[in-house]
């Protein structure tokens, strides 16, 4: 939250009249000084002041309160009056959480989802007309829709079919409002989605609940305007990815990793862990609190890199009764609660020996030192079940190589090099086994393909031109292949300089000058050399599919080619291993 919507605690009802006076106290333990506030999971201050600064930015409800109240803003950003929130609406506000916390986003007005209105728009949306839809999910497109009604009836103090009626078939203020949500309280595309997902939501509840035939027309065309606005928006999402999601984009902002660099990640830290366990169970009253907190830390991330780049959720509800049934069932593990668990049903995890040694020791002598109240495996220092285990990969990738790398960038890069160390059946299975299509993945074969396309495109268009381009690229390289004396320009045209010195003939129309040839990623692109292997599947497909057949041959599942392998070629090999005498 900006200074500008910073909630002023000392405003609201039921706020003491005079902030508490921390009275903090050094841990013997770890000898740091920790939030007063149970449920914060930092890991300790080295000074007072720190501490009170941490509760300060963070907790600063509990200066006078001794829960936190649910509040909502009703008046303008800077205003500092405050109203309380019911708990029906505690997490509407929950998408633009990140907009207020830009510099000039703007704070969104809402209609009070308390209303008989809003009550009924949830029981729906639980119900059968709206897909019995979870509490949260329903209270976030309650807030959404409240929100974009508010936006178009600023006046208007309570809420009606009436002004739901004149929002609906308002098409200038929906496309006002989408555009608000991106400009002023900036929003994201897929955030705006949601919006307009919520409109439509809200449009079939409006036809339910007695809309006259007039309205029902009006209806009718907005929800045209709304397919038109989500597509237009979705669109621009597709663009988003292309430029943020690229694999060297990525490597440029230090967001991606090599499975080399993440595999050392463990490697890094397996000491660490190896230390804090046999102290936890050599002398428990030695181990340092952190190293605990270390413990967890290390055991979710070696699940996520090792085991299986599962959603967190797979091994945030991981109970310690499962691991025992695994030991029993070969290993396995079917686990029902994650996130796409409607569509998919299972998410099964197998345990090898190694997983298992990792996980025995954490449960059996580090989990009991952290006071456990449940039964899940991994859980924090107060001993509830943790729900951050994606941040705390974060922090141990970073803490090893120096790169931010969650788990659904791991997902990503896993997804992304099966493309290149794998073969197609592989690469189905392990997107299959992952639950997941990575956006990134697609981008990246989308630009390798492009790339392929042109390298083949710039060939053709070598054979079109024929000798008259071959004698204008020798012309060029004689001009200015001597003249380019600079250290950059040098080194980035080196081969078109070497192939001037050179050549001093004219070249051949079949073999473009070295200068022509294209690169790629930089590096010079390699010819596939056929194996004897290879031969040998040829003769087969020959045999099997006849002679000229060769894309017939190719993509025969019986023949596993190298990656990369075009039909142009098989034509060309067998043109050179088998004389006109030799063809079947």
């Amino acid at each position: 939250m900006s200074k500008a919507n910073k909630i002023e605690w000392s405003k609201i009802d039921g706020a003491l009249p005079k902030p508490k006076r921390l009275h903090l106290e050094k841990d013997d333990v770890d000898s740091l000084y920790h939030c007063p506030i149970e449920p914060c999971e930092h890991d300790g201050f080295q000074s007072r002041r720190g501490c009170r600064k941490h509760v300060n930015n963070k907790h600063s409800w509990f200066l006078y309160f001794d829960e936190k109240p649910r509040v909502d803003l009703k008046l303008a950003p800077n205003s500092s009056k405050v109203q309380t929130k019911s708990s029906a609406a505690s997490s509407t506000d929950d998408d633009l959480s990140s907009a207020r916390s830009k510099p000039g986003a703007r704070f969104m007005p809402s209609f009070s989802p308390s209303g008989e209105i809003g009550e009924q728009l949830t029981t729906w949306l639980t119900g059968s007309g709206g897909g019995y839809k979870k509490d949260r999910p329903a209270q976030q497109i309650v807030g959404r829709c409240l929100k974009f009604l508010k936006f178009c009836c600023e006046e208007e103090e309570e809420l009606s079919f009436d002004v739901i009626d004149f929002s609906l078939c308002s098409p200038s203020l929906l496309f006002k409002f989408i555009d608000c949500l991106q400009e002023e309280c900036k929003l994201g595309h897929g955030g705006r989605l949601g919006y307009i997902d919520a409109i439509s939501e809200l449009i079939d509840f409006r036809k339910v609940n007695g809309a006259s035939d007039g309205v029902l027309r009006k209806l009718s065309a907005t929800e045209l305007y709304i397919k038109r606005a989500r597509k237009t928006v979705a669109k621009m999402m597709r663009l988003q990815w292309t430029q943020d999601l690229d694999v060297e984009s990525l490597e440029a902002r230090g967001h991606w990793a090599s499975m080399e660099e993440l595999l050392e990640v463990v490697s890094f830290h397996l000491p660490r862990y190896e230390q804090t366990v046999k102290t936890c169970q050599k002398d428990p009253g030695r181990v340092n609190p952190s190293d605990l907190t270390f413990a967890t830390k290390f055991v979710a991330t070696y699940l996520f890199i090792k085991v299986k780049g599962s959603r967190p959720m797979t091994y945030q509800y991981l109970t310690v009764e499962m691991v025992k049934e695994a030991k029993a069932n070969g290993g396995f593990i079917d686990q029902k609660t994650f996130k796409t668990a409607g569509k998919y049903g299972f998410d099964s995890v197998i345990l090898t020996e190694t997983s298992m040694q990792i996980l025995d020791g954490y449960i059996h002598f580090v989990r009991p030192l952290l006071q456990p109240r449940c039964d899940f495996v991994l859980v924090t220092k107060n001993g509830s079940q943790h729900s951050k285990l994606g941040n705390e990969m974060s922090k141990l990738v970073f803490d090893a190589i120096g790169k931010y790398v969650h788990p659904t960038r791991y997902r990503q890069i896993v997804e992304t090099q099966s493309l290149r160390a794998l073969n197609d059946k592989e690469h189905r299975v392990l997107s299959e086994d992952q639950k997941h299509c990575s956006v990134v993945a697609k981008v990246h074969y989308q630009k390798r393909r492009s790339r392929e396309v042109a390298v083949k495109a710039h060939e053709c268009l070598q054979k079109l031109q024929g000798t008259k381009g071959s004698e204008v690229d020798m012309e060029v390289n004689t001009r200015f292949g001597s003249s380019s004396t600079s250290g950059s320009t040098a080194a980035t045209s080196e081969p078109a300089i070497e192939c001037a010195r050179s050549d001093n003939t004219r070249p051949n129309t079949d073999t473009p000058p070295h200068s022509n040839r294209l690169l790629s990623q930089g590096r010079q692109r390699r010819p596939l050399r056929f194996t004897t292997h290879e031969d040998d599947l040829l003769k087969k497909g020959i045999d099997k599919h006849g002679f000229g057949r060769w894309t017939a041959i190719l993509r025969d599942p019986d023949f596993g080619f190298q990656k990369g392998r075009l039909a142009d070629s098989l034509k060309k090999r067998a043109e050179l291993r088998f004389l006109p005498n030799e063809k079947p």
